[in-house]
């Protein structure tokens, strides 16, 4: 059984979508570990690709009752960006990629993203390329819950889930989850978040730890009324700070915090230079405050 691969985004001209999109010829081979078929290769052949010549600018194969396809190509930023799609059994995946000008994986914009969606008929769920940080790169699921990542990064596999339960607009349910290990499996960091919504009131809770330090978070509102609270920790370090707000008007908003463990220094901080134009910012060691917060139009 076979699925004719698309070279043209539905609805557009040739012309067109080579202006967006600069397609590269993609042949394509399969792996095959002893008699049965572990994958594929798509290798690039030129930049002169023809979107009317229906076999220049996608790659594909059909093996074993699967069928992979795969597009790629050159926007104008130079980047690259590329799309494997994959029916086994009746079941389609889609994965989407991207590589910028200097030839480093990165996660493709969202417009990039719709635009190799156009390629193929069904990606309402791809695996999208992503990143979570400047220093590591991965895969993330789109369109599911929950959904999940995995990332490698420096030394490091990061795990990442997400799940939401809402009934309707007005409740709501999520969780969150993120561990961060080294390569032999050790866990170097760890996150959770927890937040719920009932109309005009919400309760909200998070915990992190990396290395030594841990933080924890709650934050609760209710119609204009909001207590948040966070507790620091680092050895014998810790800080703590509770807010409790008031919303009187869309501009306006009373706030009383309480900070117990902040302590002026010993000494107070020697002035180098002052300049009328950029002062320094004023330090502020008090444990209580009420502030005023008010938004110019």
């Amino acid at each position: 059984m076979g699925l004719a691969p698309l070279t043209r985004p539905v609805g557009q001209t040739p012309q067109t979508d080579l202006d967006r999109f600069h397609l590269i010829p993609l042949s394509s081979c399969p792996i095959l570990g002893g008699d049965r078929a572990s994958g594929v290769v798509f290798s690039g052949r030129s930049f002169d690709a023809a979107s009317d010549n229906s076999l220049s600018c996608c790659g594909r194969y059909n093996l074993q009752n699967s069928l992979h396809q795969g597009v790629a190509g050159i926007v104008n930023d130079g980047s690259v960006i590329f799309a494997v799609n994959s029916w086994v059994s009746g079941r389609r995946c889609t994965v989407m990629g991207a590589f910028d000008p200097l030839g480093k994986p990165v996660a493709p914009t969202k417009p990039q993203q719709d635009l190799l969606g156009k390629y193929f008929p069904t990606t309402e769920r791809p695996i999208v390329l992503d990143t979570k940080a400047k220093s590591d790169i991965g895969f993330r699921t789109n369109g599911l819950n929950p959904s999940g990542g995995v990332y490698v990064g420096n030394k490091t596999i990061i795990f990442d889930v997400h799940a939401r339960l809402a009934d309707g607009s007005k409740r709501s349910l999520e969780a969150g989850a993120t561990v961060t290990t080294d390569f032999d499996g050790k866990v170097r960091g760890q996150a959770y978040t927890l937040a719920a919504k009932d109309g005009s009131a919400s309760l909200a809770g998070g915990y992190e730890r990396k290395g030594t330090q841990t933080i924890e978070s709650l934050d609760a509102s209710w119609d204009k009324w909001s207590l948040a609270g966070k507790r620091s920790r680092d050895g014998a370090n810790k800080d703590r700070q509770v807010d409790f707000s008031y919303r009187a008007t869309d501009k306006i908003t009373i706030k009383a915090s309480w900070r117990p463990d902040v302590k002026p220094p010993s000494a107070p901080p020697r002035m180098t230079s002052y300049s009328f134009d950029n002062p320094p910012a004023v330090p502020n060691y008090s444990n209580y405050m009420i502030t005023l917060e008010i938004k110019l139009p």
